[in-house]
This record gives C-alpha cells, structure tokens and sequence, in this order.
C-alpha cells in the first residue's frame, strides 16, 4: 500500500479477513470482551438468514492497522471478529466430536485439520510453532488460547475474570445453537459447508487498513462520524493512548480501568458527560467525544483529565448509591441522595458533582436546594429534562470558575427551576400517582406529610417502616361504592394521593375493601395520625379534593426553600 495514502478499503467475507496468511492482534489498550446474549442472538439470527435465504450480510466496518508482514492491530472491529472466531471454533468442535463417535472419521478429522488451519490458526512453517489468527489483549488471550482455540473444557470457571467467563459463555452458546441446527444430520460435510460458505463467503466487512497509529486514529473519528462506529467510551479510548508512549501506556491503561471497573462499562459514557458538563458548556452525547479531543491534545493533559476523572467517579458512583461508604455518618446527606434516587433525576448529577468538589463545606444545603426543586419541578410539576439541564449547566460552570460560593448565591441562579407556592399547591392538589408503579414515592411522600402532620419531631424512614399504603377507595371497589363514585369516574380518583393513606399491615388485611362506613373506626385506631384524625361521614369525590387540598398545604412547607 503507497504510504501517502490514507487509508485502504474494500469489501471481503469472513474467509478473505481470515485468510491468506494474516494475523491480527488486539492491542493491549483495547477492552475485554463484552458482547452479551442479545449481540449473539442478532448475530445467530443474521447467519440464519443468510443460510435460510443465500442472500450476504453486511458485518460492518473493520479498522486496521498494518504492522507489516501481513500483520494487524485491531482499532475496531475485535468484537465482531472475536465472536465469528467462536462460531467457527463451535462448528469444527460439532465435527469433531462426530470423528470422535467414528462418524466417518476420516474425513471429519481432515476437516477439523483443514478448517482449523485456514479460520483459527497453523504451524508456522519456519518456526514450527502453532500460531493463531486472532489474539485477544492481555487480559482475555491466555484464556482464548488455552481454552476456546483448543476446545478445551476448563475444570471451573470460578477462578477466570468475567470477561473470560463471557467467552466461554458465548462459546457454548454457539455450540448449543449449531447442535440444534444440525440435530438432523451427522454429516461433517454439511456443517463445513455451512461454516465455509455461509459464515465464510456470505458475511461481508468493510476492511479498512492504515499505515500508522495517527491515520489509524483520523480515520477511526471519520467513520464514526458517519454511522460506521464505536461508543464515545472507545472513541476517547483509542484517542487517549495514542498521547502516551509505549512505556506509559501500561500504567494510563491500568488507570483507565480501574475508571471503567468503578462505574461500570455500560454507565461510563453517562458519568463521562456529567462530568464534563459539569465544568464545561452543555454538549450533546453525540459531540461528546469532539469537545473533550478539543481540550486534551497532549500527554500532560491526558493525566489532568484521568486524575481528574478518577476522583470524580468516587463521587459520582456515590452520588447514585446513598449507601456508599462515602456518606457513612452524613445522615442528611444520605437521606437526599436517597431521595434523588427515588425521584429518578439525573439532570443535577454534574451540578452536585462539582459542588461536592468545590463547596464540600455547603454541600448538604446545595442537596436540600437540589432534591426540594427536584420534587417540586420534577415530580410534581414535571418540568422538561432539557430546561433543568441548561439551568444547571450554568450554575455548574460557575461554580467550576469560583462565581459562586455561598448557598444563596446559588438557590438564586437555580430559582427558574423552583415552582411557585401556588403552582405547586395546585398541582399536587389534583395529581395522581399509580400505586403499581410509583409505590415507594407514593409511601414516600405519604410518610413525609405524616411526619409534618404528627408535629412530635419524629422522622419516618419510608423504606424501613412496615406500614402499608391504603386505598380509601378500594382499586377493586365493590358495587355499595358506586352511591359515592359513579362506575365510569372510579379510575379517576382510585389513584389520586388524597385517596392514600398509611396503615398498618394487619389493619389493612382487616378492612380490606369494606364500605368507608366499617374502615373508618379501625382508622381511628391507626398510630398514624393523617388517617387517625379522619373525620368525613362518607367517602366521596369531593371529601377526597378536599383531603388532598390539605395535604398540599403541609406539602408546600415540607419541600420549601427559604430563600426566595
């Protein structure tokens, strides 16, 4: 290939990747193997198409880079060709175990022999030495080797890394599904048909070779940029080491994992935007990955941003989980983290990330602003995502740049996203909250208007208290309550909040869906005293409005910000 070209492309099969000579290695940066049952269900499903109707399937874009002599690190792609290495493996295992039964035994060896040269590996002709096609990085290849291109079974699992366990998984899925397959015939000849020219001719790649580590990472970002493409997680990744040198690739990498393993593969590029909007202008996942190459061009910036990124991850996992250590003994704290939790926001995650950074000294106040706008706004008034983020982008950036420093100079900047003593009474007044699906806030917010209406300064924890939610209106209403709700308006009011009530377990299965008449003396021996202070003669649409008026006046002071 002329140096001064880019790149080369062209489209070949499984056979023509694999053939010919070549070898590919994943480089040591590159990530385990991850690709679960619902990729092996696509892609056994696009094989069965292919062989059902004879038609190709597009595999997508390979990216290469060329070390010379028919040798090539694997930039994108090690996924996908990881795992046809396992579907090839399992059909040549299902022919050999037919050789083993004496199922033309000849011939099914010569094609175990014959397969296993031209698609998993041979001797090398110099050296004598067995050498594979594909070689995973360091974590997975000892185990690939070992196990998988040799067939063996390992006596336990227990002792391997997950992503080990995962190849060996995907392994034996591809074998279970072959045998099936082919549960009607004992013809070696047919899966080696099936292996050689379904899998091998009919699965078409885009291959894509470049000569040096740049080009490789140029061309990487300009196929992603058109649909052909890796998550921002291998994007940053593949961009980051190429900063480093050889020397210090080993320890960014181990930095860079140990990041990954903290907040998980999956929610990584979540935590990797929320910490950047966290200090900088609002982007869009989808220009993530832009913004950050723009602002780290060097290795000393690449060990800013790592540093920085490994302390925020501590805080942003904790931020998730009001159980982690890190809020051991902060019992406010760990009470709103348990309430955003519960509210399911994740639009002030960046805005407490950098307060926690910056003002840790006011952070319990700056969670009290956060989790009381949350419910008003969010599970009340249900404000729109997008004006939440943008108000709190900016007051993330200025508290990154020191603007602001003290809890009332932020309620201020955050005051757009705080609803109105009126707004809010008025919503709450009227909103409906299914029990099926919004059962712990329901007991939530039920526990919280208890504690105001008790007035003794106890605290409820919502979660640990056994009581239970009671419809004062039975969900399955028998025919006396239709006197007091019309049939055809009874869905209406069932899931209304006036219409919940905390009571005990054994009270509840006492009254289960008896008249209002009959529930309201065992009420009146509830220890809560928002159902034990009842005092409607009858249950009905307009007792219920006015139960829920009341409970959103105490609302209005329960989740109040006095700043404003």
């Amino acid at each position: 290939m002329d140096n001064n070209n880019l790149l080369d492309t062209g489209t070949f099969s499984t056979n023509d990747v694999l053939g010919n000579g070549k070898r590919y290695f994943v480089p040591i940066y590159q990530r385990d193997y991850s690709w679960k049952q619902d990729q092996w269900e696509d892609l056994w499903s696009d094989v069965m198409l292919v062989s059902e109707n004879l038609t190709f399937h597009y595999m997508g874009a390979i990216v290469l880079q060329n070390q010379g002599n028919k040798h090539f690190a694997v930039i994108d792609g090690q996924q996908r060709l990881t795992t046809i290495t396992l579907i090839a493996v399992a059909c040549i295992q299902k022919i050999e175990d037919l050789a083993k039964n004496n199922i033309d035994k000849e011939l099914n060896e010569e094609r175990v022999k014959l397969l296993s040269s031209k698609l998993i590996g041979d001797k090398d002709p110099t050296s004598l030495t067995y050498s594979s096609k594909l070689k995973l990085n360091g974590n997975n290849d000892g185990f690939f080797q070992t196990y998988i291109l040799t067939r063996r079974k390992p006596a336990t699992l227990r002792n391997f890394i997950d992503s080990d366990k995962l190849l060996y998984k995907a392994y034996t899925f591809f074998y279970e599904k072959i045998e099936k397959y082919f549960e009607n015939t004992q013809k070696g000849e047919t899966i080696a048909k099936f292996l050689n020219e379904i899998v091998g001719e009919r699965l078409i790649y885009t291959q894509i070779i470049v000569e040096n580590e740049f080009r490789a990472y140029s061309v990487f970002e300009t196929f992603n940029s058109r649909g052909i493409g890796l998550s921002v997680t291998d994007l940053l990744k593949n961009y980051l080491f190429s900063l480093v040198n050889e020397v210090d690739l080993p320890s960014v990498k181990s930095q860079w994992d140990r990041i990954i393993d903290t907040v998980g593969l999956d929610s990584f590029p979540v935590f990797l935007r929320h910490y950047w909007i966290s200090k900088n202008k609002l982007v869009r996942q989808e220009y993530l990955y832009k913004s950050i190459r723009a602002n780290i061009g060097n290795a000393d910036d690449l060990v800013a941003l790592l540093d920085d990124l490994e302390r925020n991850v501590i805080v942003y996992t904790a931020l998730n989980n009001s159980s982690d250590e890190l809020w051991f003994g902060k019992n406010d704290i760990k009470k709103h983290i348990k309430e955003i939790e519960l509210f399911q926001v994740k639009q002030c995650l960046p805005f407490l990330l950098i307060s926690y950074d910056k003002l840790p000294e006011i952070f319990d106040k700056i969670l009290k602003i956060v989790t009381v706008i949350s419910f008003r706004s969010t599970v009340i008034g249900g404000y729109h995502s997008g004006k939440l983020e943008d108000v709190y982008n900016k007051a993330s950036i200025k508290i990154a740049n020191g603007e602001l420093k003290t809890v009332q100079q932020i309620a201020l900047e955050v005051k757009d996203l705080y609803m109105s003593d009126t707004d809010f009474k008025n919503d709450f007044s009227t909103i409906s909250l299914n029990t099926r699906r919004n059962k712990k806030l329901i007991k939530y917010i039920l526990f919280e208007l208890e504690t105001q209406i008790n007035n003794t300064g106890t605290i409820f924890d919502f979660e640990e208290n056994p009581a239970t939610i009671e419809h004062i209106l039975p969900e399955n209403a028998k025919e006396d309550w239709e006197q007091y709700f019309a049939k055809n308006v009874m869905e209406n009011y069932v899931y209304r909040l006036g219409n919940y009530a905390l009571l005990e377990e054994s009270k509840n299965k006492e009254i289960g869906n008896k008249p209002f008449t009959e529930k309201l003396p065992i009420y009146k021996t509830s220890g809560f005293k928002s159902i034990n202070d009842m005092n409607y003669p009858e249950w009905n649409p307009n007792n219920l409005d006015k139960r829920q008026m009341s409970q959103a006046k105490y609302a209005v002071s329960i989740w109040k910000l006095t700043y404003y």
